[in-house]
């Protein structure tokens, strides 16, 4: 996590020819005679006075070659565009800056640095505004290149610049991660660099807002030096403020050397796939704020990655009001070690969701510094299930306070808690062994509105707003200095008990229940059990009913056949006048009379039930609320008592039709073209008729489901096989990829992923182009790699030459675990022996290679008990071989590449469809039905 350099560098003018750095050659400036100068790359020429619109210069040559004084303004044509480094001379004045900016409407002028060093560069010039340019330097080969470039190489502080409402686009910058010492504050977007001839310069009233930042290298804004060591923190009066960055390749906000910087209201997403840095982070600061930002989906390159950074040599930052989510190498980390690391800061009123997924939430707690305090409290944690990344990790070297924070917790990861102090903080969920001590603590559902269902944009976080009943309501400690405000805007009073968490506000409703619902029964103790698609639907088991050994996971509930034993859900979990699947997973004590598994409560019967009858499975539909109405039924399967077995059944509005799967196989269809409304309670392990609770189900229930459409034969064959992820890859727009099992994290596509427009299964497919960071990202790991799984997808390559092309993996420390591949013109199945880039590779190749323009369906198994690996290619296998050193990663999840030295590579070029992950081997016959399309 240390990006500081060991070393100086000792060359900088030979490392700046090494990199390509284009020299431009001196030039004698002339003073300015006109109040404002006018360019026109249409009308214009460099033989007029350039005093008006209609006498504009043409080029930048006259520009760069006059001095500029208080007042002056540069104006560009609207829907011109010029090539080269902008590089006027001469500063302005405090409230009488120079400006450059554009006149006459249409497009914002074009300025490109073709290459350059920069395409506006300032050098120890001061009271300059750059507002409403299109902004952009590509090159054909990275180099330290910036966008706006300002330097320092005085030994005083240089004020008054202002960068304002600009587009700042591909520059083709460079940064060497931690291997070379050199800093990217002479490569980024926006870069402010104060040389290292000295230690005493710094800026003042620098104003970076409302910019738009895409595809920028090797990061977004950054202020500092090359060598970001040993400078007074001399830059006061930073504001950073409302600026929306997209594919940085490394950092996105940097300050450093900064005495009370204020970076807020700015959103950056999908950042950091090129380069190592963090998302939003300070060094050698002093009492930074960072607030009011959205952080989404940072990645590293090398390392770092966390949206939040509190870097070396830092005193009294603080974090708050801040909405990350999707970063999948923690949401804040301190760094670096003590007497070098992170001192006195607050983090507190943050919303974090499905932030650690390969590492922890809040990782690197060794960078907290000795002899200091450092306090976290009022945040809301949210960890989906198969977000198994830690909560904290490391060891501070001093004490940290956690206090009102909610962790609601899915996943099986756990704390780091040497030197840490925990009170009255709620934590939901899995409750591993390392959980903290907290004599305060609360264990209840928080009663969230819709947890996990976050999305783009501050406002979304109000899913984490508490319900009616919640026990984290009033029920914090009253903290000294609390900002006096929560994440929402709500007052937070000094004396008051607050609430635990983000929010303060009173209790909110919740969501409308009939979206739909999904009961993982995981919880193992206590009567209630939590609703996954967002609480609406939660449950409470009945007296009879108890916990046992699920199917899926660990958890199941037992029932006894008996009047009491059953679950209740006081919710209407789906409008069963429209499509609806039910399903669940059952494993029968007895097959003797009707036993509902599922269903929802009407006036007098039920609309459907999902059950066993006649000693068989059945889907069963009814067409009134009326014990006289007739009724439908599919049935199938030949159950026995001790097995488990996985029904679904479907309602199609739109077919007019019913159909129930046992194991992921149809068992049959029937027309049904008379659905009603039922408004009642939701139940499991019983059902309704004449007015009274009848069928009680004798035996185990597990993983039930109710979704408000008709699931395709393919969603129901991976539910019913017990699929741990599937991306159908069926949304054929925006940037969202979908496991339709719901039960782990949704993904997202990176670089050029488009949607092909179809796919070989359903309506569509994910398209790649073999260029770096072009992928899917699941922000979880979908399987364990210690255990027996599969991996298999439906790929179509663009080439068959080259690089390796890796179609599924997941993300470990170093290394992938696995990397279902084409590898020399042949697919490819290779494990890694260790989570080590020297680690050896154990592989399973076809044996006739790949062509071009074909789909093919490759599918990858490892084997635990027999401990080998095997590669199948289109349903026939190619290979097995010995494999006997498995390990788990517990990071990301990737569908287009792989990872190596902590980055991603080998991506794939071509269409990739139809992809799940099983925790299991399948047999030979579920191979071959994935296979046949």
């Amino acid at each position: 996590m240390r990006r500081w350099p060991r070393r100086l560098l000792a060359a900088l003018g030979s490392a700046a020819a090494t990199l390509g750095l284009v020299i431009l050659p001196s030039t004698v400036a002339h003073a300015a005679t006109c109040t404002t100068y006018y360019i026109s790359s249409s009308s214009g020429s460099d033989s007029n006075d350039g005093c008006s619109t209609s006498t504009p210069w043409k080029t930048l040559t006259n520009v760069n070659a006059t001095t500029f004084t208080a007042g002056n303004q540069i104006l560009f044509q609207a829907g011109g565009s010029w090539t080269g480094e902008l590089q006027p001379q001469g500063s302005g004045a405090s409230g009488n800056p120079v400006v450059i900016a554009s006149y006459g409407s249409g497009a914002a002028p074009i300025l490109s640095g073709g290459g350059a060093a920069a395409t506006i560069y300032l050098k120890d010039q001061q009271y300059w505004t750059i507002q409403n340019l299109e902004i952009t330097n590509p090159a054909s080969s990275a180099a330290l290149r910036s966008g706006i470039q300002l330097e320092n190489d005085t030994t005083g502080i240089l004020a008054g610049i202002h960068i304002l409402n600009n587009n700042i686009h591909d520059v083709k910058g460079y940064w060497a991660n931690v291997q070379n010492p050199v800093q990217p504050s002479q490569s980024s977007g926006i870069a402010f660099d104060v040389t290292d001839n000295n230690t005493t310069s710094g800026w003042d009233d620098v104003q970076i807002s409302n910019n738009t930042l895409t595809r920028d290298d090797a990061g977004g804004i950054y202020i500092g030096s090359l060598v970001g060591l040993n400078h007074n923190i001399n830059t006061t009066n930073v504001v950073i403020d409302g600026n929306t960055l997209t594919d940085m390749g490394g950092n996105d906000i940097v300050c450093v050397f900064c005495a009370s910087p204020v970076i807020q209201n700015n959103v950056a997403t999908d950042n950091g796939y090129r380069y190592s840095g963090a998302g939003l982070w300070n060094g050698w600061t002093t009492n930074a704020v960072f607030q009011n930002n959205e952080v989404s989906r940072q990645y590293r390159n090398f390392v770092d990655g966390q949206a939040f950074d509190i870097d070396n040599n830092n005193t009294g930052t603080v974090i708050q009001y801040n909405w990350s989510h999707d970063n999948p190498f923690g949401f804040t980390e301190w760094c670096c070690r003590s007497g070098f690391g992170a001192k006195s800061s607050v983090i507190r009123y943050n919303i974090s969701q499905n932030d650690g997924a390969s590492n922890a939430v809040f990782p690197g707690m060794g960078g907290v510094d000795s002899n200091t305090t450092t306090q976290v409290y009022n945040n809301t944690i949210y960890m989906g299930e198969g977000d198994n990344g830690g909560v904290t990790g490391g060891t501070p070297n001093s004490t940290v306070a956690f206090s009102n924070n909610i962790v609601y917790k899915l996943g099986t990861g756990g704390y780091s808690t040497t030197r840490t102090t925990w009170t009255h903080n709620l934590f939901y969920g899995n409750h591993p062994a390392s959980e903290p001590a907290d004599s305060s603590k609360i264990t209840a559902d928080p009663l969230f509105v819709n947890p996990g269902a976050g999305g783009t944009g501050r406002s979304s976080a109000a899913v984490y707003k508490l319900r009616s009943g919640s026990p984290a309501l009033g029920a914090g400690a009253v903290i000294s200095s609390n900002g006096g405000l929560d994440y929402f805007g709500n007052t937070v009073s000094a004396t008051a008990a607050p609430n635990i968490g983000a929010y303060n506000g009173p209790a909110v409703s919740g969501p409308t229940a009939q979206a739909g619902a999904y009961w993982p029964l995981e919880e193992g103790s206590g009567t209630a059990t939590a609703d996954l698609t967002g609480g609406a639907n939660n449950g409470t088991l009945q007296a009879g009913a108890s916990w046992t050994t699920g199917k899926v996971g660990t958890g199941a509930v037992s029932l006894t056949g008996a009047s009491n034993s059953w679950v209740d859900i006081p919710t209407t979990a789906v409008d069963t006048s429209g499509s609806y699947t039910v399903s669940a997973w059952v494993k029968p004590n007895s097959l003797t009379g009707n036993q509902t598994y599922a269903s929802i409560d009407g006036s007098a019967i039920s609309p459907f039930y999902l059950q066993l009858s006649g000693g068989t499975f059945a889907f069963t539909v009814r067409s009134a609320d009326s014990t006289g109405a007739t009724f439908k039924q599919v049935t199938g399967g030949s159950p026995a008592t001790g097995t488990w077995y996985h029904l679904t059944g479907v309602y199609d509005n739109s077919a007019h039709t019913i159909a129930l799967y046992v194991n992921g196989q149809l068992q049959g269809t029937t027309a049904f073209s008379s659905p009603w409304k039922a408004t009642g309670h939701t139940t499991i392990g019983r059902a309704k008729w004449n007015g009274g609770n009848v069928d009680f189900a004798n035996g185990a229930i597990d993983d039930v489901r109710m979704i408000t459409r008709a699931i395709t034969a393919r969603e129901a064959y991976a539910l019913g096989t017990g699929a741990a992820g599937y991306y159908q890859l069926d949304e054929g727009s925006g940037h969202t990829v979908t496991n339709v099992l719901g039960n782990t994290d949704d993904g997202y596509t990176e670089g050029n992923a488009t949607w092909a427009g179809s796919g070989k299964i359903g309506s569509n497919a994910l398209s790649f182009d073999g260029t770096a960071v072009t992928m899917a990202v699941i922000p979880s790991s979908v399987i364990d790699t210690s255990q027996s799984y599969t991996v298999g997808a439906w790929v179509k390559l663009n080439s068959v030459s080259g690089n390796n092309q890796t179609f599924a993996s997941l993300v470990g420390g170093k290394v992938s675990p696995f990397y279902l591949q084409l590898s020399g013109g042949k697919f490819t199945f290779v494990t890694r022996a260790s989570d080590a880039n020297a680690s050896a590779a154990t592989s399973v190749t076809a044996g006739s290679a790949a062509t071009t323009g074909t789909w093919y369906h490759v599918l990858g198994v490892y084997d635990s008990s027999a401990q080998t690996i095997s590669l199948y290619v289109n349903g026939t296998l190619q290979g097995s071989t010995s494999f006997t050193s498995p390990w788990k990663a517990n990071g990301a999840t990737l569908i287009g590449a792989g990872t190596y030295n902590q980055g991603p590579v080998d991506f794939t070029n071509g269409q990739i469809d139809d992809v799940h992950f099983y925790n299991r081997v399948l047999s030979t016959a579920e191979i071959q039905t994935l296979a046949a399309g």
